[in-house]
Parts: structure tokens; C-alpha cells; sequence
């Protein structure tokens, strides 16, 4: 008895030995025999019964004999995207002496902060805020020395702007500024140091010192300038500052861009 249930279960596995298999569109496959025709329906036949499956749910059909017929081929994946074009880099070196200002104490303004602006054409680009005192420089006024020191600024960039801390560099200090692909071409750039006419809560912010330059930018590449500052006579003397017109900030002509 045993040997001829064991002859019957042989029988019945005997034709899925070698079996149809088809894969439908979400993955799933299904192993069995197509029956007749494949048409609007593929029907397959399996241990568990008959199926009958619409011939757009299924992929694909791989017959036992190695062949593949294809019902509905896979979409094609997208095309991959261009990458986005790199932004345009500006590196500003700047070099000589420190701009400062200085107030009588009975007149210092209420927010003695200086700042320096960068700006291309007429949208700004980047600020460098330093509102931090320096009494030690002359004890009798309010001092403000402007120092490029990452710990001490407050760095501001524009939308879409990237704007680092000052890298300390030998004999020079180093600000650079990324900004979109669509700012490439030629610009005129314009830093300027700025003294607050008004508090903190709504300053207004007024030149003082202006150096401007004509560059190129270019994507992918990094225009390098030069700031270079001079004192000039520029004092405090007598409770109030002297000779501000004096002080000189140059900047001098771009290099080409550099490609990093």
C-alpha cells in the first residue's frame, strides 16, 4: 500500500518538475502549467487548482523548456538627472591694518558693532558683525576694532548663500562665499565697513569704507581678490575720531577663476 501511494505522489509531482513559471508586475510568481492560448487571460494550472490570471497583471511567462515570453515588459527606469551645475566661489584675502572706530562715552551709540558688508552689484552676498569691544585700546572711549576672528564675528549670508567663518592665514585672513551657478559672468563686487546709526533691535547701517572691483565668476572655479587696508592718519583725538577718510581699503584686480 505504501509503495503505490508513494508511485501516485511521484505521478502527481512529476509535471511540476518541470514547471511554467510566471511572474506577474509586482514581483509575486506563480509556478504551474499554462493551459492553451495565452490571451486576455493566461490560465494556469497548479497543484491546488486552476488559475486563471489577467494577462495584464503578469510580466512575463519562463516555460519549463527555457523560454520567455513577455506579456508587459517593465517600465524603463528614468533617466538619471544631470547633476546640478557646481555654485560660483569667491575668495576674498585681506591683508594691512585693522579698520576701528571709537567713541566719546557720553556719545558712543547704542549699538557700537562695525560690520562688513559684501555685495555683488546691488544684492548682498555676506555680512562679518563684530560687536565686541576692545576698552584696552585707548581705556578713556568705547572701541570697536575690527577683528576677523571666527570666535568673535557673526557671519549673515543671503538666500542661497553660503557664507564661512574668516580662515587665519599667514600675514592675511580669508573669507570665502559660495553662491549659486546663475551669478556666474561678470559682476562688480563691493565691500564696505559699516558703522549702526540706530540700536540693535533695527539697526541702520551706514558705509563708512568702501573698496570696489570688477570680477568674474565662474562654476565650478573660485575668483581669488585681495582687500588691502591702510590706516592712513585716521586717529582718535580730542574725544572724537579723526581723519576717517584717510583709511584705505583696495581691492585689487581679480585673478582668473581657479577651478578647485
Amino acid at each position: 500500500m505504501r509503495t503505490a501511494l508513494a508511485a501516485l505522489a511521484l505521478l502527481l509531482a512529476a509535471p511540476l518538475l518541470r514547471a511554467d513559471v510566471v511572474v506577474l508586475v509586482n514581483g509575486d510568481r506563480i509556478t504551474g502549467r499554462v493551459v492553451g492560448k495565452v490571451t486576455r487571460r493566461v490560465r494556469l494550472q497548479t497543484p491546488y487548482g486552476a488559475l486563471v490570471i489577467p494577462a495584464d497583471k503578469v510580466e512575463r511567462i519562463r516555460r519549463d523548456d527555457g523560454r520567455e515570453e513577455i506579456l508587459n515588459a517593465p517600465p524603463a527606469p528614468p533617466a538619471a538627472l544631470p547633476p546640478p551645475p557646481p555654485p560660483v566661489r569667491l575668495l576674498v584675502a585681506v591683508s594691512g591694518q585693522a579698520f576701528w572706530q571709537a567713541w566719546d562715552p557720553k556719545a558712543a551709540p547704542a549699538d557700537p558693532s562695525l560690520r562688513l558688508e559684501v555685495r555683488l552689484d546691488d544684492r548682498p552676498l555676506a555680512t562679518y558683525t563684530d560687536v565686541n569691544l576692545d576698552p584696552e585700546d585707548l581705556p578713556k572711549a568705547v572701541v570697536n576694532s575690527f577683528v576677523f576672528s571666527p570666535e568673535r564675528l557673526f557671519v549673515g549670508a543671503a538666500e542661497g548663500i553660503t557664507a564661512s567663518t574668516p580662515e587665519l592665514a599667514p600675514a592675511e585672513i580669508r573669507l570665502s562665499v559660495a553662491a549659486p551657478p546663475d551669478l556666474a559672468g561678470r559682476h562688480r563686487l563691493r565691500l564696505a565697513y559699516q558703522v549702526n546709526d540706530a540700536g540693535s533691535a533695527a539697526p541702520s547701517w551706514r558705509d563708512v569704507v568702501i573698496a570696489e572691483g570688477e570680477i568674474v565668476l565662474a562654476p565650478g572655479a573660485e575668483t581669488r581678490v585681495r582687500l588691502s587696508q591702510d590706516r592712513g592718519t585716521m586717529d582718535y583725538v580730542r574725544r572724537r575720531m579723526r581723519n576717517v577718510e584717510t583709511f584705505r581699503a583696495t581691492l585689487e584686480a581679480a585673478e582668473p577663476p581657479v577651478a578647485p
